[in-house]
């Protein structure tokens, strides 16, 4: 399934929904299991100049529902540059012998979530993000946002982690699968973390 062109593979959801850990679990899993394969683990937004200008917003922003277009725009150049200049070329040299996969955390999925529940038309973000790399999987971990903000109580809260904002993003996460024609899958992140990240590599190993 698309050697020539690697494999792209994402991992989205709220903030406190494991995503992180998940991501370096799978990283960890694939680099001991398939020797064959070279792995990059990137992440949005990035620390370039557009993802730069997107973690000062979130840092310094206290209201969730102010710059909706602002950071929309910014996400995407900065997707835009992450992809020409990093995922790109690094899954365009797989070759047969060589897969490379990719393992990002967060992509346009989040752009569509939380710039949809900042008042944005999801619609109209689809339509902006369309042009970019569909993954070959994305995986959306699911949680409660009560839950969610209890395991990420130990650190300062960022522009969007507050509960009734984050009701919205969940269920914008949970309309993706209808909205998009991406291959999409839901998981449940309120289970230990050694469960969910058996459901994840369940989906991984059956497109490997």
């Amino acid at each position: 399934m698309g050697i020539k062109k690697g494999m792209f593979i994402v991992i989205d959801g709220i903030d406190g929904s494991g995503k992180s850990e998940i991501l370096k679990q799978l990283h960890n899993y694939l680099f001991s299991k398939h020797k064959k394969h070279t792995l990059l683990t990137t992440r949005e937004p990035t620390n370039g100049i557009y993802g730069s200008k997107i973690r000062k917003i979130l840092r310094n922003e206290k209201d969730p529902k102010i710059n909706g277009k602002k950071l929309m725009g910014l996400f995407i150049m900065d997707r835009q540059a992450h992809l020409k200049n990093v995922i790109a070329p690094f899954l365009n040299s797989s070759n047969k012998h060589e897969l490379h996969i990719a393992l990002c955390d967060r992509y346009y999925y989040s752009t569509i979530a939380f710039q949809g529940a900042q008042g944005l038309d999801m619609h109209e973000i689809i339509s902006k993000n369309k042009k970019f790399r569909k993954p070959d999987i994305a995986f959306i971990l699911d949680v409660k946002p009560s839950i969610a903000l209890e395991r990420i109580s130990c650190r300062e809260k960022e522009k969007f982690e507050q509960l009734e904002f984050m009701k919205k993003i969940r269920k914008n996460f949970l309309e993706l699968p209808e909205l998009l024609e991406d291959n999409i899958k839901v998981i449940d992140s309120s289970k230990p973390l050694k469960e969910v990240f058996e459901d994840v590599i369940e989906e991984v190993d059956n497109i490997l």
